[in-house]
């Protein structure tokens, strides 16, 4: 009696499945593990966008573990506390950020004796700072007004007032009568305004472009008083 050795429909059916499964579970990518650096850095950065959006006391540490891809439980094993949270992810950004540009406008003040020079570099660098941080110093200071305040006056302001004196000084301005306390809120005022109005209409902004303008716009005086000069 012969062998049969025939296929059924059936039998192909199959097979196509099993290809299939094969197929499906070689282009599966495989999950990328993060180290525990990089995890706690998207869980700051989700932490950060829920503070933003919702306020300290709006946000929920359920919603920063769900963006950030972890459960709760996972989420206090990397920062205990909401508070941990909240001064990771806004308080000591806006601190770092505001030192450091403290520090680079003490750089342009060595580097610049030219005034005009000067404010382009400082009108850049701080169109800079609050473009990308114009919200971050909102949220700390405006979403609780107890602790805005105390951050304020025993963090922010010191870095601050160094900064009002250096525009004072180098601009001429403090020879003038002008306070550098009221220096530094005229113009970093006017930069935060700018950031916080390009973030509330999702703008981008050219930085040199718009440097420039405001360096025309804070130096028109200085600008006349170097014209008279030259003509004389």
């Amino acid at each position: 009696m012969a062998r049969q050795t025939g296929r059924t429909a059936k039998d192909s059916h199959a097979d196509e499945d099993a290809s299939a499964d094969s197929r499906t579970a070689v282009e599966r990518p495989k999950q990328v593990r993060l180290s525990a650096a990089e995890r706690r850095k998207k869980i700051i950065a989700a932490a950060s966008e829920v503070f933003i959006e919702q306020g300290y006391s709006g946000a929920r540490t359920k919603e920063i573990a769900e963006r950030a891809g972890v459960t709760e439980a996972f989420l206090y094993r990397h920062l205990a506390s909401k508070e941990e949270m909240y001064e990771v992810a806004i308080v000591e950004p806006l601190r770092s950020g505001l030192a450091a540009l403290a520090y680079d406008i003490q750089v342009f003040y060595d580097r610049y004796d030219d005034r005009i020079e000067f404010m382009n570099a400082v009108n850049e660098r701080c169109l800079r700072f609050y473009t990308e941080s114009a919200a971050i110093q909102a949220v700390a200071l405006y979403s609780e007004l107890g602790s805005g305040r105390r951050l304020y006056q025993e963090s922010l302001k010191p870095i601050l007032d160094r900064i009002g004196v250096l525009l004072a000084d180098r601009m001429g301005w403090a020879d003038r009568g002008l306070e550098p306390d009221l220096v530094r809120r005229a113009i970093l005022g006017s930069q935060w305004a700018i950031g916080l109005d390009l973030i509330l209409r999702y703008r981008k902004l050219d930085l040199p472009e718009a440097s420039e303008r405001l360096t025309t716009l804070f130096t028109s005086g200085v600008r006349e008083k170097q014209r008279k000069k030259t003509s004389k």
